[in-house]
């Protein structure tokens, strides 16, 4: 590639009959000072294409991390959420048995009490028979009482005029009588 210093150094010999030499030197000059100009634009377009090129360097690079970054991002939200997912299945699982449990408890307690009522209601039947008939047996003495008390009566004198048997005055005396009235009473026929 020709310079502007190979055009300023060029030298041409001089012939009979050539171009004007002032002429050829303009045009050298002229020449001389566009490729100067284009050299200069040229470096300058070199040095530019090379700040870009670092630029582009450095935007591959930040890209690089950028991606790195992002799919870094990307794993660590996917891992967050099947953490988070992990972790509410876990809960929903615990929750689920402790309210079966509590469930269990609850029926458990809930039959333990019917069993404890179930028996006290049997103890209940079972006092209730005993007291109708503890009744029953009171009821039936006490008329067997009676009827002997109002056989007994019966079986006293109406009139006392003398002539009947001597009246027991002692304690000893009336119970004497009232256990004899009894026997009497016992043996009498039953209708």
């Amino acid at each position: 590639m020709i310079t502007s210093k190979d055009v300023r150094n060029k030298r041409f010999e001089k012939a009979a009959f050539g171009y004007k030499q002032e002429e050829i030197d303009e045009f050298l000059a002229q020449l001389e000072a566009e490729l100067d100009e284009m050299e200069r634009e040229r470096q300058e377009a070199n040095n530019k294409i090379q700040i870009l090129a670092d630029k582009v360097r450095e935007y591959m690079k930040d890209e690089d991390a950028l991606k790195d970054a992002l799919l870094g991002a990307q794993k660590q939200g996917h891992q967050v959420i099947s953490d988070a997912n992990e972790k509410a299945q876990s809960i929903i699982a615990e929750a689920e048995a402790k309210a079966a449990a509590l469930e269990d408890e609850a029926v458990r307690q809930h039959a333990e009490a019917m069993e404890r009522n179930r028996a006290e209601i049997a103890r209940e039947k079972e006092n209730l028979i005993e007291a109708q008939r503890q009744v029953a047996d009171f009821k039936k003495s006490l008329f067997e009482m009676y009827k002997s008390h109002l056989e007994l009566i019966s079986s006293m004198p109406e009139n006392f005029d003398g002539e009947s048997e001597s009246i027991p005055e002692t304690a000893e005396e009336i119970a004497a009588a009232v256990a004899a009235a009894e026997e009497a009473a016992e043996d009498a026929p039953k209708d």
